[in-house]
């Protein structure tokens, strides 16, 4: 049994160091893909300035060499934290204590820091009492403050307020540095001043860093014999205070020098080197003039937009881009973007991966869900350059995956390339939409065509039978009256003749089978379904409509030496099987079955001018519509067929289709 115990015991001790290494794999694996970010960035924005100077045998202008000097304080930094760090674990870090008056170093910090308050917008308060003096190692303990200023500053909204107060106890002296930024999670508190950990309230990663920043602070604070603690609402701020022993009987002898030295203060631009970022707050950037062309004609090149949460890399990319003349607007997070995606349109987007409130692949699923924006290009620029993240990037919708540090020449081979695939698939939707256009426009009143081609309308063009109303008319005394005319005039004439009786029938909503010489063939309820009453009403509405278009026509022909023209119509409703008939070079919409035979001979009865109709389309009129009913012994049918003329003069004419 005692076996067994011990057995259990060094399982359940085996299982949680187990645990606790892959916790501390994970945090590692973490914290490594937050110093390649941490890292990769401020080398693209040198590398990239240097290599095109370098190339174009140019010197680095004042703006570019403010760049790179402020990102390489930044990269000055992530090394010397993480050869604090190194130090600190190997027993290496030897301090060297010397007096120091409280409030007046904690004044001298806070004036170092208020121009990058001011730069954002933030109130700076300073509540200094005084105190006795302190020891402190100030070119390590300088760090402490200025990480705990440079959170603050990067976690409060403009219009924020940052408090550093200073209190003095009984035996030790207080300071504390209180936000009302975004606050912390209270899930997160426990693990603050873990290593890879960062104080982040939000759920993306909203702000770079390494995740050693508060490991170092704390470290160095305990080596100082102090306690620091935090105190955080979400959503409301932060309060880390920080509490240091009064005098020297706490220190070893031989780390305290007697001789005060005084703050330097140029550390404070290597210290807050993630803090100063022109343009702070910018959500937008200047469009480029367009290019001129030889002619003088402007050129219109794609529109570009640019979603980065770093001001120096957004500046960065938008100059490459506007020096090739491309328009740019700017965005310093996915939810900004989204918004002006969705006024500017842009031909594509080159979006960071991690940004506060949306990220780049959240800002791709919103792009890809929106009909309007989702065929838009997506360009991922990220120093996260594994194949998982590849991959993960690919899934979500990015079009290309741009790692960090990039180069000018790569950024636009990149952009060029996508554009002008873009630009060829446009081109082939274009065409396809034309050919769609032309085919459906050659029998569908225009109305039709754009629901169709808008997805707004299925249309089902397989021959299956149905219930349609079939009209055919043609011109009395065609074959003479192109004898007369000649082939030339005739046809000049018949154009504009079938035109305007095409016109007529879209107007209803009328689908045209087929033109056949002077002969018109058309459908009402095919292939958008209509019920017969609708369809009878529409069919002798055109049919009216026609007449009323020969009669424009007329003057005009006759000041051109041609007799009026005049013309027959029968109407009939009946089934017949409707839809796409032909091979696979060439179909066409056409209703086949005797209906359409009855409505040709119709028509062969009809007096000039008239309009004949089947009892199947009469039954739905009106009495004082009907001129005449009989029954007539029509061509190529053995029993008589009871026929409607119509009146061809209403005064209240069915309002069109179109309208």
């Amino acid at each position: 049994a005692a076996i067994a115990v011990q057995q259990a015991r060094l399982y359940q001790t085996t299982r949680q160091q187990a645990e606790k290494l892959l916790e501390m794999d994970r945090q590692k694996t973490e914290f490594f893909q937050n110093i390649s970010h941490e890292f990769r960035t401020p080398l693209t924005l040198m590398i990239g300035p240097l290599e095109a100077v370098v190339s174009q045998g140019d010197g680095l202008s004042h703006d570019q060499a403010s760049v790179a000097l402020r990102n390489s304080r930044r990269l000055l930094r992530l090394v010397n934290q993480l050869l604090d760090i190194q130090r600190l674990d190997a027993g290496r870090m030897q301090p060297t204590f010397r007096p120091c008056d409280p409030a007046a170093f904690v004044k001298e910090i806070i004036e170092a820091f208020k121009p990058y308050c001011d730069r954002k917008g933030l109130n700076l308060v300073a509540d200094l009492q005084p105190s006795a003096p302190i020891y402190l190692d100030l070119e390590k303990f300088d760090k402490v403050l200025y990480n705990l200023l440079s959170n603050a500053i990067k976690f409060t909204p403009a219009e924020g307020t940052i408090t550093v107060r200073l209190r003095a106890l009984e035996n030790a002296c207080q300071i504390e540095v209180e936000d009302s930024g975004i606050g912390i999670r209270e899930d997160q508190l426990p693990y603050l001043f873990e290593r890879f950990r960062q104080a982040d309230g939000s759920s993306n990663r909203s702000h770079e860093g390494s995740g050693l920043g508060l490991a170092l602070v704390q470290a160095l604070v305990k080596l100082h014999s102090g306690d620091i603690t935090v105190a955080s609402q979400y959503g409301q701020g932060t309060r880390f205070t920080i509490t240091l022993p009064l005098g020297k009987y706490h220190l070893a002898p031989s780390q305290i020098v007697e001789q005060p030295v005084n703050l330097e203060r140029q550390r404070a631009a290597v210290e807050l080197a993630d803090v100063d970022l022109p343009g702070a707050g910018a959500e937008t950037a200047e469009i480029a003039p367009p290019l001129q062309h030889e002619n003088g004609l402007p050129v219109t090149l794609p529109q570009i937009l640019v979603v980065d949460d770093n001001p120096d890399l957004r500046d960065y990319v938008s100059n490459v881009l506007q020096r090739q003349g491309y328009q740019i607007r700017t965005a310093h997070n996915g939810a900004v973007a989204y918004e002006i995606a969705q006024t500017f349109r842009p031909d594509l987007i080159l979006t960071d991966w991690m940004m506060p409130e949306v990220t780049g692949l959240e800002l791709i699923q919103m792009i890809r869900a929106n009909p309007s924006l989702s065929s838009i290009p997506v360009v991922l620029l990220t120093a996260k350059v594994d194949d998982e993240t590849r991959i993960a990037g690919v899934e979500q919708g990015a079009d290309a995956y741009l790692g960090k540090p990039f180069n000018d020449r790569e950024l636009l081979a990149e952009v060029r390339n996508l554009l002008a695939l873009k630009a060829n698939e446009r081109r082939v939707a274009e065409l396809n939409q034309y050919l769609t256009e032309s085919v459906l426009r050659r029998f569908l009143p225009q109305s039709l065509v754009q629901k169709a081609a808008l997805g707004q309308l299925q249309l089902d063009l397989k021959p299956e039978p149905r219930l349609v109303t079939i009209l055919f008319t043609d011109i009395v005394g065609f074959t003479q009256l192109s004898n007369t005319l000649g082939p030339r005039r005739i046809a000049e004439m018949l154009n504009e003749y079938l035109d305007a009786m095409t016109q007529a029938i879209f107007e209803y909503g009328g689908t045209v089978d087929k033109f056949m010489g002077d002969g018109v063939l058309a459908l009402f309820g095919a292939p958008e379904d209509l019920s017969p009453a609708e369809q009878a009403h529409r069919a002798i509405a055109a049919a009216r409509r026609m007449h009323h278009n020969l009669r424009q026509l007329n003057p005009r022909w006759q000041t051109q030496g041609i007799q009026p023209v005049q013309f027959r119509c029968g109407i009939h409703q009946g089934n017949a099987v409707v839809g796409m008939f032909g091979s696979a070079e060439r179909t066409d919409f056409t209703a086949i079955g005797p209906s359409v035979n009855m409505a040709a001979r119709l028509q062969e009865a009809a007096a000039p001018n008239g309009i004949l109709v089947s009892e199947e389309v009469g039954q739905y009129l009106e009495a004082d519509a009907i001129l005449e009913a009989q029954p007539l012994l029509l061509k190529g049918i053995d029993e008589p067929v009871m026929t409607l003329s119509v009146c061809i003069e209403v005064d209240d004419v069915l309002p069109s289709f179109a309208s």
